[in-house]
């Protein structure tokens, strides 16, 4: 039910409208005069207002209807009046009234206007909101795809960036990110998009190994109504979803033989045939492909054509793995703890022993790798400082390789000696927490001595 301000200056009107929508639940507050409205407005929040035209003021109930949309621009009202003052009412429209009613309604009358306002009052605030949502999101979109949430000051990485600086303001050209799995290749084509002339519009996805060949070819092209059995209305491809925005092709590399004369012809043009039709459909796109293959060696064992090859090579941009860039895991590493602690709600931090362990890795799975390890760590870590003991198995086993690598490169058997010691005290050092006597008791030392070796080798926690 509404809370509602009834302001009219005749009482028994006044009293009859009060009473009737007392009846049908609302609550209720009068006002007769100006001031009294004043006075309820500044006291009240209401849903709606129901005013009647006529009460005397300078300008007759204008003047309160400015004064409502003054205090409380979110109330409805509605005016009430006579019949001859319907083009006052209109009037009073323009003057940002909700709607009037002719004097004489019924009850019933009076609620069916008074609900119907609200419903068109909700709908609208739920598009304002659906509005305002959508373009908080736009907004966020575009700020997450700017380039300095492109993560990297390494060398290679510095390459890719000032490649992909030059690009973006270029709304035509096809360009060909070229980088392993877990790269973020995805990452630079969102960020070509989101940065250049055609932000405002559509980025269309198209992941070429997701999809069995004759259901890529619908995907991509649409079909018409009966092309096929299931068929059964017209549909849009993502090249017609594009128009105007940026298609992005994600591992180009595993289309067929097939589809690729299709999509040759597509780049030569921009036109082509929904299936199952012969009209010729064209659009405005900006291509952008990834591939995770070396193409050249595809073209020549003769899987991919080499005329796609060079269509889609014209801007190539190549992202360098995790392990041409391992000055960046420090920063990759605080980013992804950054925005996981505002996700998981817990913070935590890595030791420079544990860094190091990291930069050690291979990192097969690049990028991704490191982040799902990092979201593990946010997760199940027992503390709030990450030693090379938290780390999995893996990252010791990199480091023994490290450390094996390092003695055999010692000049001496003494000092690769020494080498391997400090290596097996600065692990289970980190094993224990750096309890130095649960570390002599596990491995038969006496207490005095590790510490002799601890202070010679100056090692220390953090």
């Amino acid at each position: 039910m509404s809370h509602i301000l009834v302001v009219d200056d005749e009482l028994s009107y006044r009293k009859g409208i009060v009473y009737g929508l007392q009846r049908a639940g609302h609550t209720i507050a009068e006002a007769e005069s100006k001031q009294q409205a004043s006075e309820q407005l500044r006291s009240n929040n209401f849903d709606i207002v129901v005013l009647d035209l006529c009460v005397p003021t300078e300008r007759d109930g204008l003047d309160i209807l400015a004064m409502v949309k003054t205090e409380q621009k979110n109330a409805i009202v509605l005016m009430t009046t006579a019949h001859g003052t319907i083009e006052r009412a209109v009037e009073a429209i323009k003057a940002g009234a909700d709607d009037f009613i002719t004097k004489g309604f019924t009850t019933e009358e009076l609620q069916f206007r008074l609900q119907r306002l609200l419903d068109e009052h909700r709908l609208r605030a739920e598009h304002r909101q659906l509005a305002d949502e959508n373009e908080r999101l736009r907004r966020e979109v575009q700020t997450r795809f700017r380039f300095e949430h492109i993560i990297g000051a390494s060398s290679a990485m510095s390459r890719a960036l000032k490649m992909l600086e030059r690009i973006v303001d270029d709304a035509d050209s096809t360009v060909l990110l070229r980088g392993e799995n877990g790269t973020g290749k995805e990452l630079f084509a969102r960020a070509i998009h989101y940065n250049g002339p055609r932000k405002d519009k559509p980025f269309v996805v198209v992941n070429c190994s997701a999809l069995p060949e004759h259901l890529l070819e619908s995907e991509l092209f649409g079909y018409e109504k009966g092309a096929f059995t299931g068929a059964t209305r017209d549909k849009q491809g993502k090249l017609e979803t594009a128009d105007s925005g940026t298609l992005f092709f994600d591992e180009i590399g595993e289309v067929s033989q097939k589809v690729q004369v299709e999509l040759l012809r597509f780049l030569q043009d921009h036109t082509f045939e929904r299936v199952g039709s012969n009209t010729q459909i064209t659009v405005d796109v900006r291509v952008v492909a990834a591939t995770n293959k070396n193409l050249e060696q595809e073209v020549k064992q003769g899987r991919f054509r080499e005329d796609l090859f060079y269509r889609l090579n014209v801007i190539p941009l190549n992202i360098p793995p995790l392990r041409e860039r391992k000055e960046d895991i420090p920063l990759l590493v605080e980013h992804f703890v950054s925005a996981m602690e505002k996700e998981k709600g817990r913070r935590i931090r890595f030791s420079n022993e544990a860094l190091a362990r990291l930069e050690a890795h291979a990192w097969n799975g690049n990028v991704r790798e490191l982040e799902n390890l990092v979201e593990r760590l946010v997760v199940t870590a027992e503390h709030e400082l990450i030693t090379p003991a938290d780390l999995p198995q893996e990252f010791s086993a990199d480091e023994e390789k490290q450390a094996f690598q390092q003695a055999m490169d010692r000049r001496s058997l003494k000092e690769a000696s020494d080498e391997f010691e400090r290596m097996f005290l600065l692990r289970n050092l980190e094993k224990h927490h750096w309890n130095i006597t649960e570390l002599a008791n596990a491995i038969g030392e006496r207490r005095d001595t590790l510490s002799r070796k601890i202070k010679r080798y100056k090692l220390k926690s953090e």
